[in-house]
């Protein structure tokens, strides 16, 4: 592993590795994918993350789901995807999550600009979880991707601000409000009462929610930006902490196939 990564994603949240995917690895993964052709969270995108629970897919005698499940785990270890997890949260950590899964054309974003692990719903129902119970993602690309073809859209270094809001929710610094959606998220950093908190949280790096403010003040209304856009041959890769401010873009191309990692210091 490069031990460069490790400081890009902490400083960015974010980073994006050409062919992390050899040709022979990207067939594999490929005719895997197509042999489900399953969209994101549908039954057949899941996979098992332990060798053990493949026991379970040999006693129904689903030998082919088995073979296709070994290659996906065989996968995580040559590329040694856990070791990268590791060191970015500097501490031992668990793959809580894997899936596969397949996004036809499509006019529609993949999913909108949003913050993932944030708090929403009626404060009355709401268990705060610890602010450090967030993952970090690994998107293998199976497919080309780029602006408006199914790329990931990523505001560099909003990681940081969104693990600030979960912790001064998490420790009742702030009021709590909604903010799984880009606007949410700016109108929490805009409100005169948390002003105070935010300007110690942040009295090392003092410009850094002003820059997000502007780069993001038109965002969610000029669709044509490709300020935040990445681009990637099928076989590269994006890691990223899901804390940050991210979006999946339109699939006008081609049909879009990913896999997916997810660790956390958490087993879920």
């Amino acid at each position: 592993m490069n031990e460069n990564w490790t400081n890009i994603i902490r400083d960015n949240g974010i980073i994006k590795i050409n062919n992390f995917l050899n040709k022979e690895e990207l067939i594999d993964m490929r005719d895997i994918v197509n042999f489900y052709s399953a969209p994101k969270s549908s039954k057949n995108s899941y996979w098992s993350v332990k060798y053990t629970s493949l026991i379970f897919k040999i006693l129904k005698l689903n030998f082919v789901r088995f073979k296709h499940n070994l290659k996906i785990l065989e996968l995580e270890k040559k590329k040694k995807i856990q070791s990268i997890a590791m060191s970015y949260f500097s501490t031992k950590c668990f793959l809580n999550f894997i899936d596969a899964y397949y996004s036809p054309i499509s006019n529609n974003p993949v999913i909108p600009w949003h913050t993932d692990q944030a708090y929403h719903g009626n404060k009355d129902q709401i268990k705060f979880a610890n602010p450090e119970k967030y993952f970090l993602k690994i998107f293998i690309y199976l497919t080309d991707v780029g602006p408006d073809n199914g790329c990931m859209n990523y505001i560099p270094g909003s990681h940081k601000i969104g693990y600030a809001i979960r912790d001064g929710i998490f420790k009742n610094k702030i009021t709590y409000s909604p903010y799984w959606h880009l606007a949410d998220f700016r109108a929490i950093l805009e409100k005169k009462e948390n002003r105070k908190y935010f300007e110690n949280y942040f009295r090392d790096n003092p410009n850094i929610l002003v820059n997000f403010l502007e780069k993001t003040k038109f965002i969610e209304t000029n669709e044509n930006s490709k300020d935040f856009d990445y681009s990637l041959k099928a076989g590269g890769a994006i890691i990223f902490d899901e804390g940050g401010v991210h979006r999946g873009s339109k699939t006008l191309k081609n049909d879009r196939m990913v896999l997916r990692y997810l660790y956390s210091k958490f087993k879920t």
